[in-house]
């Protein structure tokens, strides 16, 4: 019985593997820890100063990687807002301040100036309806 072919790894990767990894990541778990032993939700300023992998995720059968995640897991089904702030450790209010800010961006960049589909904007500004905060 042979193998499934491994995938080739992201070029992001700070450790510069070659495929992806097949145990814990060392820098993801030492980035992961780094996160936990702060005791509260960083900065984006404070979480760049952490050491370790800038990529690392909360997800044990991925071996702590953002692209095995993605390469193994998503490829069937889209991440919720609340699995994505799970697998980051950071709230869902930050993963929605985060899309929010990056489709400002594509609707003001001049890249997604032209692309309409029926007279509307292919980025809009709907919601999503994955969850709701009730104050």
């Amino acid at each position: 019985m042979s193998k499934a072919p491994k995938s080739k790894m992201d070029p992001r990767c700070p450790r510069r593997l070659e495929e992806m990894p097949d145990s814990w990541c060392p820098l993801a778990v030492l980035r992961l820890k780094a996160i936990r032993n702060a005791g509260r939700e960083l900065t984006e300023e404070e979480e760049a100063l952490l050491p370790g992998c800038p990529w690392a995720i909360d997800h044990q059968l991925a071996h702590y990687c953002f692209f095995k995640y993605l390469t193994e897991y998503t490829s069937e089904k889209s991440v919720s807002d609340i699995e994505l702030a799970a697998l980051l450790n950071v709230s869902v209010e930050t993963i929605k301040k985060i899309e929010k800010t990056g489709l400002t961006r594509m609707r003001e960049h001049k890249s997604f100036a032209d692309l309409k589909s029926d007279g509307s904007a292919i980025v809009s500004e709907a919601e999503a309806l994955d969850y709701k905060i009730y104050r």
